[in-house]
């Protein structure tokens, strides 16, 4: 549904972009999204005296803002960014994967990549160093080859190590980023001055300090596109205005 904005005699249809500014300085933009949910919430004291039926002051009390953000793109950078971590150059990351093979005529099969030493696992058969009898298998890092006991035939799956050269980050699931959030939304025209309907401005909130307080995980289907999901909430910012988050506007320049 869209929401009428009076200011622009406008509707926000779309989504925000959100720019998150963390501690360190660095910004990540986030400007595919599905979905974007600004909650600010002010919980109230009630105090009840005297003969009344109704409550002769309302207090305010605690108080939150949440900003909940639906990215529809795979970013590695959102899980970096979320958990206060970097990626970095590992040139010895070793990764479990597996292959079908057909033993040939030689009774071996040769892997597609180098297997790390000591790593190659196939079901209801034993790795030795030579001559492998019934049920074992010799393995030859350097060619990559496979050998079997002459009695062993047919279609095996083959897991085993190889070493890749990723980037990587570590995750302790015990920080997650503070900063300054932004998000921006399009204002389009109502149309009602006989122009086109377009976007004519701008409607931004600004959370001064923020903390990622519900990181990003992986919710896959098949064939689907997935979605990347993360919650920030606003901190004290300490402001001499107290000033938690802010709401503004501007019109879209005229060539713009």
């Amino acid at each position: 549904m869209a929401t009428y904005v009076e200011a622009f005699r406008g509707y926000v249809a779309d989504v925000p972009k959100v720019i998150f500014k963390r501690c360190d300085g660095r910004k990540f933009l986030f400007d595919e999204l599905t979905a974007a949910t600004v909650t600010p919430t002010i919980n109230t004291t009630e105090i009840n005296a005297g003969w009344s039926l109704f409550p002769v002051a309302v207090l305010p009390g605690q108080s939150t803002f949440e900003m909940s953000i639906t990215s529809g793109k795979f970013d590695a950078d959102l899980f970096s960014m979320a958990n206060a971590t970097e990626y970095e150059q590992n040139n010895a990351y070793e990764l479990d994967t597996s292959e079908r093979h057909e033993i040939d005529a030689s009774h071996q099969i040769t892997l597609l990549e180098t297997p790390v030493a000591g790593s190659v696992s196939i079901r209801g058969m034993e790795e030795v160093e030579s001559n492998p009898d019934a049920g074992e298998f010799t393995v030859d890092a350097t060619t990559k080859k496979i050998t079997f006991n002459e009695a062993e035939v047919g279609t095996i799956e083959v897991v085993y190590a190889t070493l890749k050269s990723v980037y990587e980050a570590i995750i302790t699931n015990k920080e997650a980023a503070i900063g300054e959030a932004t998000a921006i939304w399009p204002v389009y025209g109502s149309g009602d001055d006989c122009t086109e309907s377009s976007i004519i401005g701008y409607y931004v909130v600004k959370v001064f300090r923020a903390r990622i307080t519900t990181v990003p995980g992986m919710d896959t289907s098949y064939k689907s596109a997935a979605t990347f999901q993360f919650t920030l909430s606003a901190l004290d910012a300490k402001r001499n205005d107290e000033g938690c988050y802010s709401s503004a506007y501007f019109k879209k320049a005229q060539n713009g």
